[in-house]
């Protein structure tokens, strides 16, 4: 381009001395051979962002469920119970926004302690049941901190701490979910409880919240920021030294 350039002014100079023309001819091509060098080395940029618009702690707009009686908002928190009625099977709120690669903190609070609960995310809703397929996040005893495939693989890996020495029961617990590609981290209360690289995995879907089916309870769920395209870091781990807590995921288990 610059070779060109120059043959063009010695060309115009010589033939007919056009010199003032000649100028703006020769810096239109120079701007463009710098923009073809900046297209050409453009990279494109993922850049963390938050949802916003995830939960406005006031209403349930931008979630759904099946059965909408037994999920309300109280003082900023997502409750989901039946009161003193039993739960007649799994039921899920779900949120509007699907996820790739995101981190999600929230607070969580199980009472009674002995229910059960959980975080879906990357999951598809089954219609018209209402059924979630996907990654949980489990909640309740015996199980907090632990990562579930609900309706699908089953148990994937289970948090090590089996007496649950750091929950809070029937307290709020901060529960952190990052996934990012096939690689996913689990924290609860400051501490990693699975780290897995699941190649089988969904890579997008949907975030909802459960509550299990069984004797009457109550969850409730608060404090909810959902950030897309996260840096590595989760529980004062980042980057390398994160994924050296990895382990892979071998074969199937059976559905707890």
């Amino acid at each position: 381009m610059i070779q060109f350039a120059g043959f063009v002014m010695r060309f115009c100079f010589l033939r007919n001395g056009f010199v003032f023309p000649l100028v703006i001819l020769l810096i239109g091509f120079n701007s463009i051979e710098k923009v073809d060098a900046q297209d050409v080395h453009r990279e494109p940029e993922l850049k963390s962002k938050k949802g916003k618009s995830f939960f406005n702690q006031k209403d349930l707009q931008g979630w759904h469920a099946r059965d909408m009686d037994l999920w309300s908002v109280e003082d900023g928190a997502i409750i989901g119970t039946g009161g003193d009625a039993k739960i007649k099977g799994n039921q899920f709120l779900y949120s509007k926004i699907p996820v790739k690669n995101f981190r999600l903190k929230l607070k969580v609070k199980q009472v009674p302690y002995s229910a059960n609960a959980g975080i879906q995310f990357r999951s598809s809703e089954t219609k018209p049941s209402g059924q979630a397929v996907g990654y949980q996040a489990d909640v309740g005893k015996g199980w907090w901190g632990s990562l579930y495939h609900e309706h699908g693989r089953g148990i994937l890996a289970r948090n090590a701490d089996s007496g649950e020495e750091y929950i809070h029961r029937e307290g709020w617990n901060d529960y952190e979910i990052l996934a990012v590609d096939h690689q996913i981290w689990l924290a609860v209360n400051g501490r990693i409880t699975v780290a897995l690289e699941d190649p089988d995995g969904e890579l997008t879907g949907l975030i909802a919240l459960q509550i299990h089916g069984g004797p009457a309870q109550r969850v409730a769920y608060k404090g909810l920021e959902l950030t897309h395209n996260p840096s590595l870091a989760i529980a004062g781990l980042a980057g390398d030294e994160l994924k050296k807590t990895l382990s892979r995921f071998k074969g199937e288990k059976k559905p707890k």
